[in-house]
């Protein structure tokens, strides 16, 4: 070894430049040529060199020689150089860039666009206040009584409301994105009808009268007189029942009522009347002369003494003149004399004339039996002596048919039903579920149009679970005057109990974010590719259905004219007024137009370009149900608003590691889906969908092209989420109109763990176990994981045993997912299986993605 101070015979060695070799799939590069301490032994070394010889007079190699600190700078320089040579090199590749703004160039030379977030949207039902009615006895001229409160209203787009902030959140604006063209206060919260008044039908045996004191019991006559027997007194429009039970139902203020024989007939067949009224017959009386004694029985000289009597030589068997009506009978009906006096049958009333038997079980009706309804024109009080008899009497004048035929003779046979008494029909509980595709409301149907927004709350038959629908109206079909059905699309997919069900007619779509107007700037004919920024951020993007997935809610004037946006100018005429959005670094968005070339120049004025655009997007704007309840835009007339359902579809605009997995999918679809793989992947790149898998399905004789869907941060998506309703109009365009294509939301599962974990000595235990749960939360949340993903028991221990500081690990608790049941229940499987795409009966299933469930780990702790 040398002893000179010098170091002029050390003998160093060129090592700069470093050769650069990275093998593929690697997250970090090495890309430098050199660091500070090789750059400076190799420029020290070429002081030797013979290269150089004119620096062979160079002896000292002391730091502080002028030469040695010029080295010494040179090194830290090239260090410096080297090391954002590699920053400059990692930007360079998809797999290793870690700059938002190296991902967006990048994509633009496959032009793929960094998703830039989307807009949550809900759905807002308004309530509108109801005018007041005028006073009674006001006088009807003009302006005595003005309320200023519109029957109906129109909400006009733009409309702001903002949300109830909880706890550590922020007030969220949203904006009504359609007019409400008609909304009226009688539509604010539609409810089905929970009783209704039944007319009684063919073969009932029952019906509910109004009230408690009805003085009903058994054995009374009801009458159920139809309105056409008042035209035609000839009609059969009614029935005559005797009541058998008589129930009181005090909690419903309702008396039920129960008869033998069903209403109608057989034979002859004849169906009882429509709608009728119902009354209670009181007084069952027999007619004048029916306990007379027998003509045979009376004293022959009496016989031949009797007015109207016959000579001893004339065997009659009655008296004479021994009929119903011994005023005379008419083909419209007669007179008949009710024993005894009947002061409560009044003109106007019904009475029925039976004889034979009358109240019986079953038909066919009993020999010789008949039974008419007679309308009472007039009641007389008269005193007879007759078939050896006398008293007063009430006559009464009935009309009706088949009189004369039937009862004229029959005084002793005849029974009269008088008194008629009317009854209040009681409206029957309503209780059937709400079901299907027809949703009964007590609401007229005049207004009512096809596609208006309805939202629907209400509790499942099946567990009591109050869920809310929005629902699109096909139709309204009347009932009566104030009362129709909704028939509406989709139908409900669960039966709902009937009195907690409530329809929300006035209804609009909302969006998150805010309008804005701004003055961007003066036109420059003479300058290319001018861009102005757009100050409010961030720009507001909603669902669409195109191969991005949003679009930007944005509208640009210049003068008088509206300019267009396109993704790029590249393909834009010198004529074209177009303009595309460019984004920078700090994520600030310009409107950029052309050069003339590409893209009409912009015209020269002053402050002629003017912006309306909306900002706000992103998670934020995924508020609660009920939230949304603080109407910033009041107009005369609008009371209240809010969401039943929760605000969903907003996102962040992409993330790094997002855009990594995305930004190929592009180049792979080249905008138009063919293949399977292609559907998976198109459905992957739209905005607002996180995980995507596709497969194909045959139920029966049908295939079906499936694809299991899930939002970021597993928010749920439905079939009425905008991003579901886009994605699916985007693929039908983009591919074969006639596959049959089925949209799926993701089975979103949980499962547990638990564990104990030996920590190595020189370690503090609660930080090792916090650390060992960050791992696993990390590991295993939504974001990291697979549709149809398993999760190993082997891969688990391997991630806790990487943990520093973890000695070893035993795991105790390993369960969860929703299929086979044994991994369901607690218990330590090798293995979890996450269902796949599957057919069950009539079903198609989405594949389940198995995540950690978010609460505390079954255990966590430290082995002793």
């Amino acid at each position: 070894m040398s002893t000179e101070d010098c170091g002029a015979c050390t003998g160093l060695q060129l090592q700069t430049p470093q050769p650069i070799a990275n093998r593929s799939g690697l997250a970090t590069l090495r890309y430098r040529v050199g660091d500070y301490g090789q750059f400076k032994a190799s420029l020290l070394s070429q002081l030797s060199s013979s290269q150089f010889a004119p620096l062979a007079g160079l002896k000292s190699r002391d730091s502080d020689d002028f030469t040695v600190a010029l080295i010494d700078a040179f090194a830290c320089s090239a260090e410096v150089l080297s090391f954002y040579q590699e920053r400059i090199a990692h930007e360079s590749w998809l797999r290793t860039a870690t700059e938002r703004l190296s991902l967006q160039e990048m994509g633009k030379l496959i032009a793929y666009t960094l998703k830039p977030g989307v807009a949550a949207e809900t759905q807002l039902a308004f309530a509108l206040e109801t005018p007041p009615a005028p006073p009674p006895n006001l006088p009807p001229e003009p302006g005595n009584f003005v309320t200023g409160v519109p029957a109906a209203l129109t909400l006009a787009s733009g409309l702001k409301v903002q949300s109830l902030a909880g706890p550590g959140e922020q007030a969220q604006t949203f904006e009504t994105v359609e007019t409400l063209a008609e909304a009226r206060p009688e539509w604010n919260a539609m409810r089905p009808w929970l009783s209704e008044t039944v007319s009684p039908q063919r073969y009932d045996t029952e019906t509910y009268v109004s009230g408690l004191r009805n003085n009903l019991k058994p054995g009374d006559a009801l009458l159920f007189v139809g309105a056409e027997f008042l035209s035609n007194p000839n009609s059969n429009a009614w029935d005559l029942r005797f009541l058998d039970a008589v129930d009181l139902q005090t909690e419903q203020d309702r008396t039920r009522l129960r008869w033998r024989r069903g209403l109608g007939s057989i034979n002859p067949p004849a169906n009882p009347a429509a709608r009728p009224s119902l009354f209670v017959l009181r007084r069952r009386s027999a007619v004048y002369g029916h306990n007379a004694p027998s003509w045979l029985a009376m004293p022959l000289s009496y016989r031949d003494n009797y007015p109207g009597g016959l000579d001893g030589s004339t065997r009659a068997s009655e008296w004479p003149h021994y009929t119903l009506s011994p005023a005379g009978a008419t083909a419209s009906g007669g007179h008949v004399d009710l024993e005894g006096l009947a002061a409560e049958v009044v003109n106007g009333s019904y009475a029925v004339l039976a004889k034979g038997g009358f109240n019986y079980a079953a038909e066919p009706a009993p020999a010789g039996s008949y039974l008419e309804l007679y309308k009472v024109l007039n009641v007389a009080e008269v005193s007879r002596a007759e078939f050896g008899l006398s008293g007063k009497v009430s006559r009464l004048l009935l009309q009706g048919a088949n009189y004369f035929d039937q009862f004229q003779d029959q005084v002793r046979g005849s029974t009269v039903f008088a008194q008629s008494e009317a009854l209040q029909l009681a409206p029957y509980p309503v209780d059937t579920a709400v079901s299907g595709a027809r949703i009964p409301v007590q609401a007229a149907a005049n207004g009512l149009l096809p596609g208006r927004r309805l939202l629907l709350r209400g509790q499942r038959v099946s567990d009591g679970a109050s869920v809310c629908y929005p629902l699109t109206l096909v139709a309204a079909h009347a009932v009566d005057t104030q009362r129709c059905e909704l028939e509406v699309s989709p139908a409900l997919p669960a039966a709902l109990r009937r009195e907690s069900v409530v329809v929300w007619g006035n209804v609009a779509l909302a969006s998150h974010g805010e309008s804005v107007a701004e003055l961007l700037g003066s036109g420059q004919g003479a300058q290319r590719f001018q861009r102005f920024e757009l100050k409010q951020a961030p720009l507001c993007y909603r669902a669409a259905d195109q191969e991005l997935g949003v679009a930007a809610q944005l509208s640009l004037q210049v003068g008088e004219l509206i300019w267009q946006e396109r993704p790029s100018l590249f393909d834009a005429g010198p004529k074209d007024h177009v303009y595309c959005l460019t984004v920078d670094e700090q994520g600030k968005r310009y409107a950029l137009f052309g050069d003339g070339i590409h893209g009409a120049r912009l015209p020269s004025g002053v402050n002629n370009i003017r912006a309306s655009y909306r900002k706000g997007l992103g998670a934020a704007g995924n508020v609660r149900a009920e939230t949304l309840t603080q109407l910033l835009s009041r107009p005369l007339g609008l009371k209240s608003v809010a969401n039943p359902l929760a605000a969903e579809g907003g996102t962040e605009p992409e993330a790094a590691e997002t855009a990594r997995q995305n930004m190929p999918l592009a180049t792979r679809t080249l905008g138009r889906v063919v293949s399977l793989q292609d559907y998976e992947d198109f459905a992957r790149a739209f905005s607002g969908i996180a995980k995507a898998q596709a497969r194909v399905l045959q139920r029966g004789q049908q295939r079906f092209i499936c694809l299991s869907l899930a939002a970021p941060g597993g928010a749920a998506i439905t079939a009425a989420s905008p991003v579901w309703q886009h994605l699916q109009a985007a693929l039908l365009r983009s591919g074969d109109p006639l596959v049959q294509l089925q949209l799926l939301g993701a089975q979103l599962s949980h499962f547990r763990v638990g564990l104990r974990v030996k920590v190595e000595s020189d370690r503090v235990p609660a930080e090792v176990l916090a650390a060992v749960e960050a791992e696993l939360r990390a590991r295993y949340a939504f974001e990291t994981r697979e549709l149809g993903q398993p999760v190993q028991q082997s891969e688990l221990i391997q991630r806790v045993q990487a943990v520093p500081g973890v000695r070893a690990v035993e795991l105790r608790r390993l369960y969860g997912g929703s299929q086979p049941l044994a991994q369901t229940l607690p218990s330590c499987q090798d293995r979890l299986l996450a269902a796949a795409m599957r057919v069950q009966g009539q079903s198609l299933l989405p594949a389940e993605l198995l995540s950690l469930a978010p609460g505390p780990l079954d255990e966590l702790t430290e082995m002793t």
